[in-house]
């Protein structure tokens, strides 16, 4: 029972951690959406910085108020594998090329793709990414949000 509590959560915590990350990756997706040109290429860094950031945080809520294990790795998996397939689909969607100026890769790389190839790379490595981000990353938040948890309780020292 215990190990269930830690992997799926009790209450309401695990929808609230989700919830709030699936918040913020639509409204990312609709801020790549946007025709305007600077917040696709200039702004899209950022955009995702913040959008991992509110993983991790979801992840360590998750922690903090016994959401549970998978909502925590949830949470940071969906914040990471959007920088893989939503600004690329955006550009598939919008009918971007890669020449045109209004499309830049919107992951760090030195290869140029177009949005279509970006899309087809990013289905397949973005999942890769994304889960170890959350095993590693999305752990460590929610280890750091039960000790916040713990010593607030006064159960986590000595």
């Amino acid at each position: 029972m215990v190990s269930r509590a830690l992997l799926l959560g009790t209450g309401r915590s695990p929808k609230r951690a989700l919830g709030a990350v699936a918040a913020a990756f639509a409204a990312a997706s609709l801020l790549v959406a946007l025709p305007w040109e600077p917040m696709r290429t200039t702004g899209r860094y950022p955009i995702w910085a913040a959008l991992v950031a509110v993983g991790l945080a979801g992840a360590g809520y998750a922690g903090r108020h016994r959401g549970g294990l998978v909502a925590g790795w949830g949470a940071t998996f969906l914040a990471t594998i959007w920088i893989y397939v939503i600004p690329p689909l955006a550009a598939v969607v919008r009918g971007d090329t890669l020449d045109a100026g209004g499309y830049a890769v919107p992951r760090p790389s030195i290869v140029a793709l177009s949005p279509r190839a970006e899309l087809l790379t990013g289905l397949r490595i973005g999942p890769v990414v994304a889960l170890a981000i959350a095993l590693t990353l999305g752990s460590a938040a929610f280890a750091l949000g039960v000790a916040l948890r713990r010593r607030s309780e006064g159960t986590g020292g000595p």
